[in-house]
């Protein structure tokens, strides 16, 4: 039986992505007949025991500085290692010399995008991230988009037969199109009327980089006759910030924005919308994104969002380049005005989504695993 061990220094939030990752990890190898072990300083131990995954905890030095942390942290995972005499060590990103490392932010482009200069030499990410692939502490990377597999042949020079690309999975079973009574039920609960619409955006945090200042602009730019027949949702696990309240605040259709905390039953949310909106300044994969299109709804996002790679045919018309706002706007009153082309966009999204579902997944870890299971 083979020894896996799974690195990753935070496994407490399980509806974070790179968490999620993890268990799709751990399920594929328990289904393999491997030993399955997760190393973090904090974690879900329940929901790691459920997926097949026996969870250890590392040492935590609190008055450490965090990129020391990191660091003690990976030590920690190698020794760990070492006792379990693991086949395979799997790193997400804390992780220096990994086996197999699984790439889920681009931590030097996105300061590029989001504030617009390179990431401070200082800055623990770069500490952290830039050995790995400068010096090549890996056997193989994962990378969650091809926008990521890019970023690292191109500022690090490594080289392509090194990266994998997997797109991060959904569950099939939960995001779907769902009957017609779940869309009415949730526009009731929102107040929505028959002639009215609904545009949303969900996300889990950091709202700079998925562009919530974007979508709230945008609103502010759509011809009235629009805007005041359609409500606004959106979903977010923190609360709005001074900069980005200040923009809700001035904006005269303010009364049609509602906030909302992370939800459970996000794929009825999804069911309900005519549009789902991420204009992010940069996003690696962005799994909202594919929920969304999974349940039937018109996408409108930017190219810097990897999941918009799987974006296609008459839905690839509403990935754009994502600065201008206007053009955001202009998307949105295109699809607003048209029911025939939303329906036509959330078909093609439906039938795209189908790449990423978790039914596909098997097959695509086994391509990447089968030569360390040998």
């Amino acid at each position: 039986m083979k020894t896996i061990l799974i690195s990753k220094q935070n496994l407490e939030k399980t509806y974070s992505g790179a968490c999620r990752s993890v268990h799709e990890e751990i399920k594929y190898f328990r289904s393999m007949g491997c030993e399955v072990h997760t190393v973090s300083e904090n974690a879900n131990v329940v929901d790691i025991e459920k997926s097949g995954g026996i969870s250890h905890k590392s040492k935590r030095f609190f008055w450490q500085k965090k990129f020391k942390r990191r660091i003690q942290f990976s030590n920690e995972t190698l020794k760990l290692a070492k006792k379990l005499k693991a086949d395979v060590l799997i790193g997400h990103g804390d992780l220096q010399y990994p086996d197999v490392h699984f790439i889920h932010n681009c931590v030097h482009l996105a300061c590029e995008k989001i504030h617009g200069k390179p990431l401070p030499k200082d800055d623990e990410m770069y500490l952290t991230h830039t050995p790995i692939f400068q010096n090549h502490q890996f056997k193989h990377i994962v990378a969650n988009s091809y926008l990521a597999k890019n970023e690292l042949i191109e500022r690090f020079n490594v080289p392509e037969e090194d990266i994998s690309v997997i797109y991060p999975a959904i569950d099939e079973n939960q995001f779907k199109r769902l009957p017609s009574a779940t869309r009415v039920k949730i526009r009731h609960e929102l107040g929505i009327k028959e002639d009215e619409f609904l545009v949303g955006l969900v996300t889990s945090g950091n709202f700079k980089k998925r562009g919530v200042d974007r979508f709230f602009e945008a609103i502010n730019l759509l011809p009235k006759e629009i805007a005041e027949k359609t409500h606004f949702v959106f979903v977010g696990k923190d609360k709005l910030t001074p900069e980005f309240q200040a923009i809700l605040d001035n904006s005269p259709y303010k009364h049609r924005i509602r906030t909302l905390p992370i939800i459970n039953n996000v794929e009825e949310y999804f069911n309900a919308l005519d549009i789902f909106v991420l204009p992010a300044r940069i996003e690696e994969f962005g799994r909202v994104v594919a929920e969304a299109m999974a349940c039937g709804a018109p996408v409108i996002t930017t190219k810097w969002v990897g999941a918009s790679e799987i974006i296609r045919n008459d839905a690839a018309e509403f990935v754009y380049e994502g600065s201008n706002n206007q053009e955001l706007a202009d998307l949105m009153s295109k699809l607003l005005t048209d029911s025939e082309l939303r329906e036509r966009v959330s078909l093609a999204n439906q039938e795209s989504a189908k790449e990423v579902y978790e039914s596909a997944l098997r097959e695509q870890f086994g391509a990447v695993f089968e030569r360390f299971m040998r």
